[in-house]
């Protein structure tokens, strides 16, 4: 099926930078559809071949997908250098504005303001903190997301780990079981499997909102199709 790639800028920082973007659809997306944002882990862009895989087979199934290149990655990088570190705060602050440009400027193509945001690694991380409190994005779909980054190898700054672990997200909502799907493979290399039952205590979610695999690694190599069609069933639309 053919998939058709619109480029795209997000303006941010009062318009003096722009993240590098790509919407995807196909025959099969109506006029209206909801929109996915494919939320690219570390190190990782919309271009690279996982993110561009879900995000074509996520169009291919009659949505609007959204890929976009944070700061110091892909694209973006031309215009912020590639020192991720120092833009941290921030790739996960863009999150939010990257779902307000989406209701800002696609309102003639969202279907009834439907957000979800889906992602990988770091992007899981993204979406269960700051995605998890923006209260205009209905389902949350993260994997192999880390709870807490006091855990990595690579030391963060305190004050960044504060902003973007899990851990430190205050549970508030009330139907974390209908907003929430997590998954992780039990061989995962990069980031422990017991991070997701952290997170799966810390949000209070039933055992239906955990797909575990004992296989697949960090790249859930033979249960990507799965992971697809269980996504489309949990955004239910």
């Amino acid at each position: 099926m053919e998939i058709t790639e619109e480029l795209v800028d997000i303006p941010v920082d009062e318009g003096t930078l722009n993240l590098k973007g790509s919407i995807y659809y196909s025959e099969n997306t109506q006029l209206k559809a909801p929109f996915i944002v494919n939320v690219a882990g570390l190190n990782q862009h919309r271009g690279k071949y996982l993110e561009k895989y879900f995000s074509e087979q996520f169009a291919s199934k009659g949505f609007y997908v959204l890929g976009y290149d944070h700061r110091a990655h892909g694209e973006t990088k031309k215009q912020t250098g590639s020192l991720w570190l120092k833009h941290l705060k921030e790739i996960f602050n863009d999150l939010n504005r990257v779902v307000t440009w989406i209701l800002d400027t696609q309102d003639k193509r969202l279907l009834d303001g439907k957000i979800a945001l889906f992602g990988r690694s770091l992007g899981g991380a993204m979406i269960l903190s700051h995605g998890y409190v923006n209260e205009r994005v209905f389902k949350l779909i993260a994997l192999c997301a880390r709870y807490d980054y006091h855990t990595t190898t690579v030391k963060f700054p305190e004050d960044v780990i504060s902003k973007i672990s899990p851990k430190n997200v205050s549970v508030k909502m009330n139907d974390n079981n209908s907003r929430i799907l997590l998954s992780h493979c039990k061989d995962d290399e990069f980031i422990p499997f017991n991070n997701l039952l952290q997170i799966k205590d810390h949000f209070g979610l039933d055992d239906k909102n955990v797909i575990a695999y004992e296989t697949g690694g960090h790249s859930f190599k033979g249960h990507r199709e799965e992971i697809i069609q269980k996504t489309i069933g949990f955004i239910g639309v």
